[in-house]
């Protein structure tokens, strides 16, 4: 007899997380190759992605929950904390969500059949990440294709707690490879779409099929599994005489009934002729109305709703939609109004990292300042200044200056980490806060003649812009590069676009109580239209306000004749807890010079 396998793994979800997104990045994979084979528009079909992504995942831990979760669900109205899981949950989820949300976004039946052999192959992949962790393990066996598993190990607590081994044992019991059945009855199923791909069955078929033979299998896989390692009806019923777990009982209804349904259904389409697939027409304002329910959905869910793998795969498909909309905005620019819209995805963009940067319960930051954190932003703006140039021609040109409306809106995503004052781990010892950061800037700069200047312009304005700021008590000094299409708004570039800037600040006296700000460049909201700023600034006593006040000048650009460059200028920050807040910034006093802009900042703590 051949000695059984060992698989030593540390008990925890290391291997379980690597493998999850590997799963879900396969499943991903496959269906936009078979969207792109469909004909799906991509911008709606990955946002149909991401809308079913996210009930799938909640769908495999509400089922899981225990009553007591439940409770705590039902009176909190907030998802609790837990590691387990059930894709029965999440097939179920999933599975009510989509016919809501195939209609939502124009597709018709055919898209059932498009997830069925993704979801094998992902399954395929999950498995193996469940054979290295040991969930999902078997009941004892004999044989020699058993599995052990090293102390620490779920298998392994499991049989200490039944004493079925001494707590001081080398390893577990040989188990029964449950996992390595469950890959080879999704490979078959997988197997079986395969060669079934051109047989003519009617729209949806395909996946009744899947899941009728994947339900199938679980049932009987369910005899060799240990109940201890079944988050979802693991207790045991007897029915005329014969005794299952409450989950066979349920499968042995559902697995028939879903072979049922597509045994029916190829049977009347042999009677019927197929209806031809028929791709959706893509609408962008619908997509993005759907991105700020996701985001919404996913920030009223709870801070620990979404595990880190998956945050990063939701994220990844937001950020591929947005990315895609704002392409498609900016070859359309066509008016101002749309300006706003062209800013409008990275704007949301940036609320996708902000409110998906759901982290877990040991590494949230505490009311006490840490050492290190990073920063993430998002930020929108919009405003317009007048300007005179050149019709034709260079700076200094024979040729008259014509007045023009420059109107431009801007979305923002800053990323910093900041280092707190105290000694490094060598012994150097550094007094001052040090925060290094980048802002990423894109939107559009539309251009009016208001006199008889020749030509109207659209422009995409898109900015690089690292930054480096050190404060002390008393003094705070920034200096930062500006790098891309910057906007008009720099004397020397005459009616061509700015390429290159700098920005610099410098503060004095204490934040928390009473300081004097100068800025060049200040880029906070975008560089649509940087004001050189001199303001007085207040914490009122401690750090959850902030409130600045002064004068604004815009740059060295050419103005009418009796025009001011000066504007006044408001900012306000609120922090309602340690690790969010929210800034608005206005101009206000000057006709010529208009600007409004919106941050959401959230703080991570780093390790």
């Amino acid at each position: 007899m051949f000695p059984s396998t060992v698989v030593a793994v540390p008990h925890g979800s290391g291997y379980y997380a690597l493998f999850y997104v590997l799963g879900f990045g396969v499943n991903l994979a496959l269906l936009v190759w078979e969207g792109r084979q469909r004909g799906y528009p991509l911008r709606s079909w990955l946002l149909l992605l991401a809308c079913i992504t996210v009930p799938f995942i909640l769908g495999t831990k509400l089922l899981a929950l225990s009553g007591a979760e439940w409770e705590t669900l039902s009176s909190s109205g907030v998802l609790p904390a837990s590691e387990a899981r059930s894709i029965l949950g999440g097939a179920l989820a999933s599975g009510l969500a989509l016919p809501l949300l195939r209609r939502a976004f124009g597709y018709g039946r055919h898209v059932y059949d498009a997830f069925a052999l993704p979801l094998c192959a992902a399954l395929v992949v999950q498995c193996v990440g469940c054979v290295l962790t040991g969930c999902c393990f078997g009941v004892p066996t004999a044989g020699s294709w058993g599995l052990t598993y090293a102390p620490g190990t779920l298998p392994y607590l499991v049989q200490v707690y039944q004493g079925l081994i001494p707590a001081g044992a080398a390893a577990s019991l040989p188990t029964h490879p449950t996992q390595l059945y469950a890959l080879a009855l999704c490979a078959g199923v997988g197997g079986v779409l395969l060669l079934t791909r051109h047989s003519a069955w009617p729209d949806g078929s395909r996946r009744w099929l899947q899941v009728g033979l994947l339900l199938a299998g679980r049932f009987v896989l369910e005899f060799w599994r240990d109940p201890a390692g079944e988050p979802v009806g693991a207790a045991a019923h007897t029915h005329a005489g014969l005794t299952m777990l409450q989950l066979q009982w349920w499968l042995l209804i559902t697995a028939p009934a879903a072979l049922g349904i597509w045994w029916w259904q190829v049977r009347r389409a042999g009677r019927m002729a197929a209806e031809p697939e028929q791709a959706p027409i893509n609408f962008s304002g619908r997509n993005l109305l759907a991105v700020g329910g996701l985001l919404l959905l996913t920030a009223g869910v709870g801070p620990w709703a979404l595990s880190l793998p998956e945050v990063l795969v939701i994220k990844s498909l937001l950020l591929a939609v947005l990315v895609l909309e704002a392409g498609a905005y900016l070859r359309g620019l066509a008016s101002a109004p749309r300006l706003v819209r062209a800013a409008l995805p990275l704007g949301l963009a940036s609320t996708v990292f902000v409110l998906t940067s759901q982290v877990s319960p040991d590494s949230t930051l505490s009311v006490a300042t840490p050492e290190k954190y990073y920063t993430l932003s998002g930020s929108f703006s919009s405003g317009q200044f007048l300007r005179e140039q050149n019709t034709e021609g260079g700076c200094g040109g024979s040729t008259p200056l014509e007045l023009y409306r420059h109107r431009y809106a801007t979305g923002t995503l800053d990323f910093s980490r900041t280092k707190m004052p105290g000694t490094d781990p060598d012994g150097d010892v550094h007094k001052a806060e040090r925060t290094l950061g980048l802002r990423m800037h894109i939107g559009g700069d539309q251009e009016t003649p208001l006199g008889l200047g020749p030509y109207r312009r659209r422009t995409t304005l898109f900015a690089l812009n690292p930054y480096v700021q050190l404060d002390r008590p008393w003094l705070g000094v920034g200096l930062g590069l500006m790098v891309g299409n910057l906007g008009y708004h720099r004397y020397l570039s005459g009616d061509d676009v700015s390429v290159l800037d700098m920005q610099s600040s410098v503060r004095v006296g204490r934040r928390e109580q009473l300081y004097v700000l100068v800025d060049y460049n200040y880029l906070g909201y975008g560089p649509g239209n940087p004001q050189q700023r001199i303001g007085i600034g207040t914490g009122l006593g401690g750090s959850k306000w902030q409130l600045l006040a002064g004068a604004a000048s815009s740059k060295g650009y050419d103005v009418q004749d009796g025009a001011n460059r000066w504007s006044g200028f408001a900012e306000a920050g609120f922090r309602p807890t340690p690790a969010w807040q929210i800034n608005s910034f206005a101009l206000f006093g000057n006709p010529n010079q208009r600007q409004v802009g919106l941050r959401l900042s959230r703080r991570l703590s780093a390790r």
